[in-house]
């Protein structure tokens, strides 16, 4: 059985005391190749702190209204 890959979110600060901010998206099949992937995709800078976060793991506070209905959904 193949894992489907899931969306992952990368946060960083570059130093000490800056926000921790996303700066990018990927998909990957598991955590391990998630952190291979950020190290990767995401080396243009010399990040002092570096995480990743599945995006369903977020919980959502508010969100927007969805521009269109999916069909057969009222």
């Amino acid at each position: 059985m193949i894992n489907q890959p899931v969306e992952y979110l990368l946060l960083t600060r570059i130093k000490r005391g800056d926000d921790l901010i996303q700066v990018g998206s990927f998909k990957a099949v598991s955590d391990e190749l998630a952190k291979v992937y950020a190290q990767h995709i995401y080396d243009e800078e010399d990040w002092v702190e570096m995480h990743i976060v599945r995006k369903d793991a977020l919980v959502g506070v508010r969100s927007p209204e969805p521009l269109f209905n999916k069909e057969g959904v009222s």
